[in-house]
Order: C-alpha cells, then sequence, then structure tokens
C-alpha cells in the first residue's frame, strides 16, 4: 500500500468483521514473526505491517523516529477504515504502538512485548556501538559473516530454545537482520533513546489512559524485567504477565499463551486479575 506516499509492505489476515488488531514487529524483524499467532488468532482481523526500513516496506533515508512512525500508522488506520483497533507491538514495534495511539482515536487497546519504559531498563549486545560508526557499520551490518548476526538474533530468545521451531523459512531471522538500510539502523536506536528520554512508555501509557497489557519472558536478554515490570506496575491501566522460561519474543516461544493472553484481554477490554492497582491521585481524572 501507499500511504501517505510512503510504501508499506502490509499484509491481512482474517475475517473483515473480526475484531482488529494492527501488530507491529521489532527492530530487525518482519511481518513473519507474528506468524505463529496469527495462526491461533483465526477469528480476528489481523493488520501486520513491515515497518519501514525492514522486509517489504520502503527504505528511506528518514522517517525513523516513534512519533513519524505513529503518524504514519495512524493514517494506515483510517485508510483501512479499521475502529476500535487493539495494537499488538512486539519489542520497538511496541514504542511504534504507542506512538500511534498518541495520533490516533481509533486505538482503544495496547499489547506490548518485551520492551522496557525507557532505555535505562535495557542492556545492548555487546559490539552493538560499531554499527553505528560511519563507512564501517554499514559494511559490519550488511557483510558479517552468518555466525555472527545468528548469534546476535539468538540472543532474541532464552537460553535453550530450540530456533529450529522459530519459522517456517529457517533463514528467516539471519534475512530479516540483514534486510535493514542502515539509516533504519541508525536512527530507529537513537531516535528511540531520545523519545522515551522525554517521557516513557509507563507515563505515555498513563497519559492515554487506555487499558493495556505488558507481556514479558522471564528471560529476556534485551532489559532487565524486574525494573521494568515495577514501572509498568505503576500505571493504573497496565496489566502485566510474565511468561517463565520465555525470552525476549513471546509470540514464537509461547505462541499458544500469548494467543490466549491476547483473547482473553479482548473480551475483558480491561486490566486482567493479577496486577494490584497502583494508588491514584486523588486529582487524576479516573479512565
Amino acid at each position: 500500500m501507499s500511504v501517505d506516499g510512503v510504501d508499506l509492505h502490509v499484509r491481512a489476515d482474517g475475517p473483515d468483521d473480526g475484531r482488529a488488531l494492527l501488530m507491529l514487529h521489532g527492530f530487525g524483524a518482519s511481518t513473519a514473526w507474528f506468524d505463529q499467532v496469527v495462526a491461533r488468532l483465526p477469528e480476528c482481523r489481523i493488520i501486520r505491517v513491515d515497518l519501514l526500513g525492514h522486509g517489504g516496506s520502503a527504505r528511506p533515508t528518514s522517517g525513523y523516529d516513534p512519533d513519524s512512525h505513529g503518524r504514519l500508522y495512524a493514517r494506515l488506520l483510517s485508510d483501512l477504515d479499521l475502529n476500535d483497533v487493539t495494537v499488538v507491538g512486539h519489542s520497538m514495534g511496541s514504542l511504534f504502538g504507542v506512538a500511534t495511539a498518541e495520533h490516533s482515536t481509533r486505538i482503544t487497546r495496547l499489547v506490548l512485548m518485551g520492551e522496557g519504559p525507557d532505555t535505562s531498563t535495557g542492556t545492548l549486545p555487546p559490539g552493538e556501538w560499531v554499527i553505528h560508526t560511519r563507512w564501517i557499520g554499514p559494511m559490519a551490518q550488511q557483510h558479517s559473516p552468518a555466525f555472527v548476526t545468528k548469534r546476535v538474533v539468538r540472543r532474541a530468545f532464552a537460553p535453550g530454545f530450540d530456533m529450529a521451531t522459530a519459522f517456517a523459512n529457517p533463514s528467516q531471522g539471519l534475512d530479516d537482520a540483514r534486510s535493514l538500510n542502515h539509516p533504519a539502523f541508525t536512527e530507529s536506536m537513537r531516535r528511540r533513546e531520545a523519545w522515551t528520554r522525554r517521557l516513557g512508555l509507563d507515563a505515555r501509557l498513563d497519559k492515554l489512559a487506555l487499558p493495556a497489557l505488558v507481556i514479558f519472558g522471564r528471560e529476556d536478554r534485551f532489559y532487565n524485567v524486574d525494573a521494568s515490570l515495577a514501572r509498568y506496575r505503576a500505571v493504573r491501566t497496565i496489566t502485566t504477565t510474565v511468561l517463565e522460561h520465555v525470552g525476549h519474543t513471546p509470540m514464537i516461544e509461547a505462541p499458544d499463551r500469548v494467543a490466549e493472553l491476547i483473547r482473553e484481554f479482548l473480551s475483558t477490554g480491561e486490566k486482567l486479575p493479577g496486577t494490584p492497582p497502583a494508588a491514584a491521585d486523588p486529582s487524576e481524572k479516573q479512565p
């Protein structure tokens, strides 16, 4: 689709009258990373998008900040005339999902997986700084030996996870990681840090006052799970769930459980049991 003059690879699954979900994958991934959970939600109308610079979407030299993404996907929802939409974001896609909700009243719920409130609760792979180096970065990102790139991709999963079960295409993770253009790689990382430094996801979700479900794998190797959860749990509209023996990518490592959580969340649209409400400020308007 062409959305505001930007070519986006968009995939639609499920019945036209099903509950609308917008799924936004993480950094260095593609729509294929949601394949397993989509197959388990056949009753839903699921829209998936390759993020800018990824997969089959355009690779411009700019526009990689969360607000630009948010405006773009808000326009996509308008073009598709979808309402009462639940955003399902994974990793960096969670940021863009929140940004989309800030730019569109069509979104009524959010599901965020494997994303901390800001970079203060996260850790980057060793040597990641090399990718941001001019001249060296593009060569390293595109032409590093396959085993190096695969090791970075492997970090998105819990230790011991059988990677042979992750994708229908055995080279999917490697192909997706190498598909990024260099501006998408460097600008996405820089812009996300600046955006969350201004206001973290926990504070943004508090301002949106929409029901949100945050899912973490206990063995996430990109974020300090306890530190991230402590901040999310302070927001009264957020439910948090931790999946044991799961890493950074719950929708691939535990698709049955993730589909069950999404289905339950859609049925209630409110905080799920298990997260005690934070003490409310009497001066704040209650949702």
